[in-house]
């Protein structure tokens, strides 16, 4: 999973997974570096051994937001996992034309919740992903029609594979919009 964290004004993608040991390794602009964790006290207090350096890491929040002490050194960030992040990118965005919705990771496809022709709303769940043994909704990001489904049930798929197209939703009858021959 991927992870973007801003700290000091900077942005940083971290990527996360797992070694066949059972560690963590994060991908930090291209280099990998082995992390293992030992809760101290309790999920906000954590040991952090980066690669065989331990560090004292604690998480908290405040009415200033996020923040980060490492080994007594206060830091404020903020974090969103790629999901997050591609959610607030589209938020506000109004579709012009067909949006494709694309599977963000590897997975399953555990069910297809429309079918073409159907009008959706914005965040209404199109499709149900299996993706590391957690089931996603994938949601329209904007309401609209859905033109096509190119997924069906059980259908293994790739990150960035297209699911569903869907059309902007098209003038109401009786509306300003609507042309009348």
């Amino acid at each position: 999973m991927k992870y973007f964290v801003e700290l000091h004004g900077e942005t940083f993608e971290i990527e996360l997974g797992p070694t066949r040991d059972g560690r963590t390794v994060a991908k930090l602009d291209g280099a990998e570096h082995v992390l293992e964790l030992a809760p101290i006290d309790d999920l906000r207090r954590t040991a952090v051994a980066v690669d065989g350096r331990v560090h004292d890491v604690e998480f908290g929040e405040d009415a200033r937001g996020l923040h980060v002490t490492l080994d007594g050194a206060r830091h404020d960030v903020a974090i969103e996992d790629e999901r997050e992040r591609a959610a607030h990118q589209t938020a506000g965005a109004v579709a012009k034309g067909p949006v494709v919705v694309k599977s963000a990771m590897p997975g399953i496809i555990r069910a297809v919740l429309v079918k073409p022709g159907d009008a959706v709303e914005a965040g209404r769940p199109l499709v149900i992903l299996e993706a590391m043994k957690m089931e996603n909704e994938l949601r329209a990001e904007h309401a609209g029609v859905v033109r096509e489904v190119k997924v069906g049930v059980g259908v293994p798929v790739d990150g960035g594979t297209e699911l569903v197209v869907l059309d902007p939703p098209g003038p109401r009858v009786g509306s300003a919009d609507a042309k009348v021959d």
